[in-house]
């Protein structure tokens, strides 16, 4: 079993003392640099700066006289906004993505207007384990099982793309899929065994993945399908850094090494590995390099192209300062999520308000603040109503998504809030709620005893009012809904940041404590 020359971009030190150093000077070697992007959730400003790196990434590759590849593995567009979306498909082609698996959030906009914004890409739009009734079904004409990329200096990659199994339990609604199914795991695995037999039937021994199945499906296809060579995941959000046998360098049945990576979420990371593979495309040497995007600066084009199609976007602010997010953002408190949750308390008079952790996708940076700055947080569109929640339905939420921090993937996520202080053990378990009122006087709540005819008044968006992420007991009958709101958490942000002195800072403040 071969054990690949490994050298860590980000952490140096962390050498597995087995390897050696790559023979440089081997003419057999093929070189290849692959730039890799998944899970940006339609966060423009990111996407303005990755297009610089996707450059750099280039420049260096051909200075190396490597090979470049540009490869997304899905969820680029989110939310549903078609002109958000229309930016998505110019970043695309801007970025140079050779590419691109569909995610479950390509769908957020149906299928049909998918196929339509795509037919302007020239990316390759890929997924394997999508089944089409017929020729007229959207995007049949559109997705293909897998393509193949020819390298600058000759050689040939094949390109593989599949979609998470569990696809329509991620989708607001079935119906955007438009007759479309997904194969489930066992299928899938099976498909793709058969797909890359099909790709190496074409003298093919080069083989990616773009999976947006999530890194534990990803894990097993590495060790279940042979042939396979790279494995770019998605959908999970996790941040891979470096090569670490026996977590993202794993082997086939056949014995070669697979390596498997992932760039987190919303545009904040990118990759870029580089590896060196042998005659018979065994990866010999491998360097897994994840940075932050924000070392780039935004690619000129692209700003004149986002203005473009969305308009210029007018400053409401500078900020001076903002806390790090949290690197699991769905089980810790968000500065953010504080910041924007005071704001709805604030101006739309509530007891308490209640925000998905989910429901945030990105970050602001400081200096100055346009209205879409703001807006690319929250791509859902998601529209508020101001609520009657009792005690005891309030407590059953929060020790539902408290679970969240012993569940897989850590999903759905803890609830951030404003009006409220919380308390949970290294299990999830509620331990202690406080409840500060508009006089910021402090009321303890039994969460063991909540009182059930104990009223608030709570803000929180339709997502929630419907029970998503299964929380039904936030689900409101309409003699307890008080105000219904034709806008999302953004307008009242904006706001209320037009009201701040400026510079302003957004910070948090612990009012969601995690016991270790």
């Amino acid at each position: 079993m071969n054990i690949l020359s490994a050298k860590f971009g980000n952490n140096p030190t962390d050498i597995n003392n087995k390897i050696t150093p790559p023979n440089v000077n081997d003419n057999k070697t093929t070189k290849t640099s692959i730039f890799y992007i998944n899970d940006v959730h339609g966060q423009i400003p990111k996407m303005q700066r990755l297009i610089s790196a996707s450059e750099h990434a280039g420049y260096i590759a051909k200075q190396n006289n490597s090979d470049i590849l540009k490869l997304s593995s899905g969820d680029l567009f989110i939310g549903g906004d078609d002109k958000r979306d229309k930016v998505g498909v110019e970043f695309l082609n801007l970025a140079g993505i050779q590419a691109e698996a569909l995610g479950n959030h390509e769908f957020d906009i149906t299928a049909s207007k998918c196929e339509e914004l795509l037919k302007n890409s020239k990316t390759s739009i890929l997924g394997m384990n999508l089944n089409f009734p017929d020729k007229n079904t959207p995007l049949a004409n559109t997705v293909l099982r897998s393509t193949v990329i020819n390298g600058q200096n000759g050689e040939k990659y094949g390109v593989i793309g599949v979609q998470p199994s569990d696809m329509s339990t991620r989708l607001k609604d079935k119906s955007v899929l438009e007759g479309i199914t997904i194969d489930d795991k066992e299928q899938t695995i099976k498909e793709l065994d058969e797909e890359v037999k099909k790709l190496q039937n074409q003298g093919l021994n080069k083989i990616i993945l773009l999976s947006h199945e999530g890194n534990a499906i990803e894990k097993e296809i590495a060790q279940r399908v042979s042939g396979i060579d790279v494995i770019l995941g998605g959908h999970s959000h996790e941040l891979i850094e470096g090569i670490k046998e026996g977590e993202n360098l794993l082997y086939s049945k056949t014995g070669e090494p697979i390596i498997i990576t992932q760039a987190g979420r919303d545009g904040n990371h990118f990759g870029v590995l580089n590896l060196e593979f042998d005659d018979a495309g065994v990866i010999k040497y491998a360097q897994n390099n994840v940075m932050d995007t924000n070392i780039y600066s935004p690619n000129l084009m692209m700003t004149k192209t986002v203005d473009a199609v969305l308009g210029q976007s007018p400053q409401i602010g500078n900020l001076k300062h903002v806390d790090p997010i949290p690197k699991n953002a769905l089980t810790e408190e968000n500065p953010w999520a504080d910041f924007v949750a005071d704001a709805l308390r604030n101006n739309l008079d509530a007891d308490i308000v209640l925000v998905n952790s989910a429901n945030f996708r990105g970050s602001v940076d400081y200096g100055p603040v346009t209205e879409r700055d703001i807006s690319s947080i929250f791509p859902f569109c998601n529209k508020l109503a101001k609520v009657k929640i009792n005690e005891k339905d309030l407590v059953d939420a929060l020790k539902l998504c408290g679970k969240s921090l012993s569940s897989k993937n850590y999903k759905p996520g803890i609830l951030q809030v404003s009006g409220l202080s919380y308390t949970l053990d290294s299990q999830g378990n509620l331990t202690e709620l406080i409840y500060t009122d508009k006089q910021n006087q402090q009321h303890a709540i039994d969460v063991n005893n909540p009182d059930s005819t104990k009223y608030y008044t709570a803000v929180y968006d339709e997502f929630l009012l419907k029970g998503g992420d299964n929380l039904e007991m936030l689900k409101r009958e309409p003699d307890d809904v008080i105000e219904n709101y034709d806008f999302d958490k953004d307008k009242v942000t904006i706001d209320y940041i037009k009201t701040l002195n400026q510079p302003f800072e957004v910070h948090k403040d612990n009012r969601i404590k995690i016991l270790q």
